[in-house]
Protein backbone atom coordinates (compact mmCIF):
# COMPACT_ATOMS: atom_id res chain seq x y z
CA UNK A 1 0.00 0.00 0.00
CA UNK A 2 1.64 3.28 -0.69
CA UNK A 3 2.03 6.20 1.33
CA UNK A 4 -0.45 8.39 1.81
CA UNK A 5 0.35 12.45 3.01
CA UNK A 6 -2.34 13.59 5.39
CA UNK A 7 -2.02 17.14 6.02
CA UNK A 8 -4.07 19.62 8.05
CA UNK A 9 -5.14 22.67 6.51
CA UNK A 10 -7.06 25.32 7.73
CA UNK A 11 -10.77 25.02 7.25
CA UNK A 12 -11.20 29.04 6.10
CA UNK A 13 -9.28 27.22 2.87
CA UNK A 14 -11.58 25.04 2.13
CA UNK A 15 -13.66 26.69 -0.69
CA UNK A 16 -10.69 27.53 -2.20
CA UNK A 17 -7.94 24.56 -2.02
CA UNK A 18 -9.47 22.17 -4.93
CA UNK A 19 -8.59 25.44 -7.60
CA UNK A 20 -5.13 25.61 -5.76
CA UNK A 21 -4.83 21.76 -6.13
CA UNK A 22 -6.20 21.66 -9.47
CA UNK A 23 -3.65 24.59 -10.89
CA UNK A 24 -0.52 22.63 -9.42
CA UNK A 25 -1.70 19.90 -10.93
CA UNK A 26 -1.63 21.79 -14.41
CA UNK A 27 1.56 23.34 -13.79
CA UNK A 28 2.64 20.05 -12.87
CA UNK A 29 1.92 18.57 -16.42
CA UNK A 30 3.79 21.72 -17.66
CA UNK A 31 6.86 21.46 -15.19
CA UNK A 32 7.37 17.75 -16.85
CA UNK A 33 6.82 18.98 -20.54
CA UNK A 34 9.87 21.67 -19.10
CA UNK A 35 12.10 18.88 -17.83
CA UNK A 36 11.94 17.03 -20.60
CA UNK A 37 13.05 19.62 -23.18
CA UNK A 38 15.35 21.16 -20.47
CA UNK A 39 13.65 24.75 -20.32
CA UNK A 40 15.41 26.44 -17.92
CA UNK A 41 13.68 29.43 -17.77
CA UNK A 42 9.78 27.24 -17.62
CA UNK A 43 11.71 24.62 -14.86
CA UNK A 44 13.31 28.03 -12.89
CA UNK A 45 9.44 30.20 -13.10
CA UNK A 46 7.34 26.64 -12.20
CA UNK A 47 9.97 25.80 -9.08
CA UNK A 48 9.61 29.36 -7.97
CA UNK A 49 5.60 29.00 -8.00
CA UNK A 50 5.73 26.33 -5.87
CA UNK A 51 8.55 27.59 -3.54
CA UNK A 52 5.88 30.73 -3.40
CA UNK A 53 2.51 29.08 -2.55
CA UNK A 54 2.86 25.98 -0.92
CA UNK A 55 3.71 26.95 2.81
CA UNK A 56 0.47 29.69 1.93
CA UNK A 57 -1.80 26.47 1.92
CA UNK A 58 -0.28 24.29 4.14
CA UNK A 59 1.05 22.29 1.97
CA UNK A 60 5.00 22.75 3.11
CA UNK A 61 6.68 19.93 1.05
CA UNK A 62 5.43 22.03 -2.05
CA UNK A 63 7.22 24.81 -0.59
CA UNK A 64 10.55 22.64 -0.15
CA UNK A 65 10.37 21.02 -3.49
CA UNK A 66 9.50 23.99 -5.13
CA UNK A 67 12.76 25.90 -3.72
CA UNK A 68 14.94 22.46 -4.73
CA UNK A 69 13.72 23.26 -8.53
CA UNK A 70 13.68 26.93 -8.62
CA UNK A 71 17.69 26.87 -7.44
CA UNK A 72 18.58 24.19 -9.94
CA UNK A 73 17.00 25.67 -12.82
CA UNK A 74 18.80 28.97 -11.57
CA UNK A 75 22.52 27.24 -11.76
CA UNK A 76 21.03 25.52 -15.12
CA UNK A 77 21.57 22.14 -13.41
CA UNK A 78 19.57 19.37 -14.25
CA UNK A 79 20.90 17.13 -11.96
CA UNK A 80 17.83 16.08 -9.49
CA UNK A 81 15.34 18.17 -11.00
CA UNK A 82 13.53 15.31 -12.48
CA UNK A 83 13.40 13.27 -9.42
CA UNK A 84 12.02 16.44 -7.47
CA UNK A 85 9.33 17.20 -9.90
CA UNK A 86 8.64 13.19 -9.44
CA UNK A 87 8.34 13.70 -5.84
CA UNK A 88 6.03 16.79 -6.40
CA UNK A 89 3.45 14.33 -8.69
CA UNK A 90 3.92 11.99 -6.14
CA UNK A 91 3.16 14.15 -3.14
CA UNK A 92 -0.12 15.85 -5.20
CA UNK A 93 -1.29 12.33 -6.01
CA UNK A 94 -0.70 10.86 -2.44
CA UNK A 95 -2.32 13.61 -0.83
CA UNK A 96 -5.19 13.49 1.55
CA UNK A 97 -6.06 17.00 3.27
CA UNK A 98 -8.04 17.50 6.65
CA UNK A 99 -9.37 20.53 7.04
CA UNK A 100 -9.31 21.92 10.77
CA UNK A 101 -9.92 24.79 12.61
CA UNK A 102 -6.90 26.86 12.93
CA UNK A 103 -5.96 29.14 16.18
CA UNK A 104 -4.51 32.29 15.35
Amino acid sequence: MSERFVIQVDEDLEAIMPRYLEIRQKELAELEEAVAAKNFEIIRLLGHRLKGTGSSYGLDELTRLGTLIEDKAVDEDMSEVPEHTAGVRHFLEHLDIEYVEMDE
